[in-house]
């Protein structure tokens, strides 16, 4: 699968470049490595500082589109050599810095959002958010072709889902929870009351 080429070869270039800096995988292909059964549409990656974007922007040159892809051939914006990294704010004051790159015809792209806007992330009531700062403590690691990688938990993963009533990629997750388990304290915190309360009943079902 494309995906898993991107991945190692994302790996595989970090690993080599002696540097370190953190990073996390989250969405479908995270989904996937805990268990799930979906068809990945992109490799998203998120790093905990906004210098971790300029890294991999530096590290995943090579994948740059020529400036004349950006202009000419499509209408979508992917990282160049003259613009590797898109700042972007919106009127609702969420912001992020991005790089994106098609590596192995399969789509990466790597995020910091400097503001969340407001959006719920709470270990004591609405739950966390799979974009907010508490995914670095509670992130799970697995290992993937000879890497190690970290991967934003399955039950904080549900609690953005569920909030954006995405059915069919929430009874993946739960499929999964039943099949290789799942951890109670951690659903407990990441989903809101209301969500933990639906949830438990379809995962113990």
């Amino acid at each position: 699968m494309s995906w898993k080429k991107a991945l190692e070869t994302v790996c595989d270039i970090y690993e080599n470049s002696n540097t370190t800096f953190e990073w996390i995988i989250v969405g479908s292909v995270g989904s996937v490595l805990q268990g799930c059964e979906m068809e990945p549409g992109d490799l998203d990656i998120y790093t905990k500082h906004p210098e971790g974007v300029a890294e991999f922007a530096r590290l995943l040159e090579v994948y740059a589109m020529p400036s004349t892809y950006q202009k000419e051939s499509n209408p979508d914006w992917w990282s160049t050599k003259e613009e590797p990294v898109l700042h972007q704010t919106f009127p609702s004051g969420f912001s992020w810095s991005k790089a994106r790159y098609k590596i192995h015809h399969f789509e990466v792209e790597v995020v910091h959002i400097a503001e969340s806007a407001g959006i719920p992330d709470t270990r004591t009531g609405s739950g966390i958010w799979e974009g907010g700062k508490y995914i670095w403590n509670l992130a799970k690691t697995t290992n993937f072709r000879g890497h190690s990688i970290r991967m934003v938990p399955l039950e904080i993963q549900l609690e953005s889902i569920l909030r954006r009533k995405r059915q069919e990629r929430v009874q993946s997750i739960i499929r999964a929870m039943r099949g290789k388990g799942y951890d109670e304290n951690i659903l407990k915190e990441a989903l809101s009351a209301n969500h933990f309360s639906i949830v438990k009943n379809e995962i113990s079902y």
